[in-house]
C-alpha cells in the first residue's frame, strides 16, 4: 500500500509531486529546500526540519532515518513547461540532472548529474552564460539546453544547444530548423510529450507577439523542426491547458481542456490539420 503526504502547494499537483511517500515500512522524503533565509546553517536546519515533518505525517521519526544526502548547491529538478512539468531522468530513472535557475546567476549556469539510488553527485557541468534545461536524450549522451543570449532581461528569445554529457562540453553550433535557419526562436513552453521510442521531444510554445508553434527535437541526431500553428497573438490563449499525445500511427494531437482535438500533426511530414 502506498501513502502520500503533500504540503498543499500548487506545484505538487502540477508535477505529481509529494513531500513524502510511504510504501510498507519505508518512508522516502523528496528533495527539500529551506523556506527561510539566513546563512547555510540556518537553511540546512530549516530544510531538515521540513523533511522530518513530512516523514512524521506518515508515522516516521528522526530515530527511523536510515540515510540522508545534502547537496550544497543551489540546484533543483528542472521544470520544462510553465504548467510545472519536470524532466531530467534517464537510465530507467537511475540518473537525474539538476539545474540552477536562470534567475540566480546569469553569468554562470550549473548542472549536476546524480545517482538517484544513492543521491551521490556524479558530474558537475558549468557553462558560462544564461542557460536552462530543455531535454536529455534517452541514452544519456546529450543534455539539451536553451541559451538566452540576452539573459533574463532579453525576454524569451533563446537558442537551442547541446552538451556532451561525457565530456561536459558544449557541442558546436546551435540546433536550428534547417528549412528556416534564420528564424529566431522565442516563446514560452506550454506542454510537452515524447515520441513512443523516446527519441523526439515535442514542445508546444506560445509565441508571444508572433504565432504558436511546436518545436520537434530529435535527441539522438540533433535535428529540429519548428511546426507553425494557426493561432497568433491573444488567440493563443486557447492553448492554455492543452495536452499533447502521440498516437500509434505517429500523429501528434493537441487536445484542449474540453476534450476537443484542436490540431493533428503528422510527425513524419510535419503537416498540420487544425
Amino acid at each position: 500500500m502506498r501513502e502520500r503526504y503533500r504540503e498543499g502547494g500548487g506545484f505538487e499537483e502540477a508535477a505529481a509531486y509529494s513531500r513524502a511517500v510511504r510504501i510498507g515500512p519505508h518512508v522516502a522524503v523528496s528533495g527539500t529546500t529551506a523556506r527561510s533565509g539566513g546563512d547555510a546553517y540556518d537553511q540546512t536546519r530549516d530544510a531538515i526540519a521540513r523533511a522530518l515533518a513530512g516523514a512524521a505525517q506518515l508515522g516516521a521519526s528522526k530515530e527511523d532515518v536510515l540515510r540522508t544526502r545534502l547537496l550544497p548547491a543551489n540546484v533543483g529538478v528542472p521544470m520544462v513547461t510553465i504548467s510545472g512539468l519536470v524532466e531530467g531522468t534517464w537510465a530507467n530513472g537511475r540518473r537525474l540532472v539538476l539545474a540552477s535557475s536562470v534567475y540566480d546567476d546569469q553569468a554562470n549556469t550549473r548542472f549536476v548529474v546524480i545517482d538517484t539510488r544513492t543521491l551521490v553527485p556524479l558530474r558537475t557541468i558549468r557553462l558560462g552564460g544564461t542557460y536552462a534545461f530543455d531535454a536529455v536524450s534517452s541514452d544519456g549522451r546529450r543534455l539539451f539546453v536553451l541559451e538566452y543570449p540576452g539573459g533574463v532581461k532579453g525576454g524569451v528569445r533563446y537558442v537551442v544547444r547541446s552538451v556532451d554529457l561525457r565530456s561536459g562540453e558544449l557541442e558546436p553550433g546551435a540546433i536550428v530548423d534547417k528549412t528556416e535557419p534564420s528564424e529566431r526562436m522565442s516563446g514560452i513552453a506550454l506542454a510537452r510529450t515524447w515520441s513512443r521510442d523516446g527519441t523526439w521531444a515535442y514542445t508546444l510554445y506560445n509565441g508571444g507577439t508572433s504565432h504558436a508553434f511546436v518545436h520537434a527535437l530529435n535527441t539522438r541526431t540533433r535535428v529540429a523542426r519548428c511546426i507553425d500553428l494557426p493561432w497568433a497573438g491573444e488567440a493563443q490563449s486557447l492553448l492554455d491547458g492543452v495536452r499533447l499525445a502521440v498516437t500509434p500511427n505517429r500523429v501528434l494531437t493537441l487536445t484542449g481542456r474540453g476534450g476537443a482535438v484542436l490540431a493533428r500533426i503528422d510527425t513524419r511530414t510535419f503537416s498540420v490539420r487544425a
